[in-house]
């Protein structure tokens, strides 16, 4: 007989894996305001910065998310204003992913931005420093690889310095075996790695990869003078930006239970619109 714990536990499957996974320690916004019911006051404040980086997720947040991320590519007409914002004085156009910097590249293509891949830890704008615990994890990737290749709908994609376990097309059953799987070799790795829980996907970093959060606040230490951030994402992952980029417009696209984000966008199509709205103000 399944005990209420243990039923709770199944549900929680998708959502988290361990108590080391932790949230930014600051206020939840919990009804973030639709961002075009308040454009009157964000697009006054664009008007009035003299430099405004825009951070911009990729996957569910410019591109809608699909079952195989291969197929994903920007769209013309988003490139083609998105490459107009990266020419403008006042704008710095950032990508931010969990992509591998070279793949987000290839997908985005738009001249004159930014690129930051792995959660920011690959930067187009600098070299990106190797990792003393990068040997130890090609033990872990493989130790999950031989456990969970007879579950369908599981998918373990390395990324060189960091791994993904992906269950978006998997059944409860598999997802609660990948699970167990996926928070054993985190015990295994040790104290020097950690998991992020993103959109079906379940990712392990070593510690001194960072996050969006600390990639995009030092993107904003590096520029002089005095920025606007704009912050949009539709991932747990970009919940570190919007808690520490607290003078920003930070914005959390798609569904939500919570957010530290001040302001949502339904959909990919709205983030269009909103950069649509973005560059009239700066017109």
């Amino acid at each position: 007989m399944k005990t209420n714990t243990q039923r709770s536990d199944k549900k929680s499957a998708g959502r988290q894996i361990s108590a080391k996974t932790k949230k930014p320690e600051t206020r939840l916004h919990q009804e973030p305001q639709h961002l075009f019911s308040a454009w009157s006051n964000v697009s006054r404040r664009v008007r009035l910065a003299k430099a405004i980086v825009l951070f911009l997720d990729f996957d569910g947040t410019l591109v809608r998310l699909r079952r195989n991320p291969k197929e994903v590519l920007l769209g013309k007409s988003a490139r083609r204003l998105l490459r107009r914002l990266a020419c403008h004085p006042a704008m710095t156009v950032c990508f931010i992913s969990g992509r591998q910097l070279a793949d987000l590249r290839r997908r985005a293509r738009v001249e004159g931005a930014l690129y930051f891949g792995l959660h920011g830890w690959e930067r187009s704008n600098g070299r990106t420093a190797s990792l003393p615990s990068a040997g130890q994890l090609r033990e872990g990737i493989e130790w999950v690889r031989e456990r969970v290749r007879s579950l369908p709908g599981i998918r373990v994609e390395d990324k060189g310095i960091c791994f993904g376990v992906h269950y978006r097309t998997a059944r409860d059953s598999a997802v609660r075996e990948a699970r167990a799987v996926v928070k054993t070799v985190l015990e295994r790795l040790g104290p020097g790695f950690r998991l992020m829980a993103g959109k079906k996907i379940w990712e392990i970093y070593p510690k001194e990869m960072g996050s969006k959060g600390k990639a995009a606040q030092d993107l904003l230490q590096q520029l002089p003078g005095r920025k606007l951030a704009i912050y949009a994402g539709d991932d747990t992952t970009d919940e570190t930006a919007f808690a520490l980029l607290k003078s920003g417009v930070t914005i959390r696209v798609g569904k939500f239970r919570e957010t530290h984000a001040k302001f949502f966008l339904r959909s990919p199509a709205e983030v269009l619109t909103f950069l649509k709205k973005l560059e009239d103000t700066l017109a």
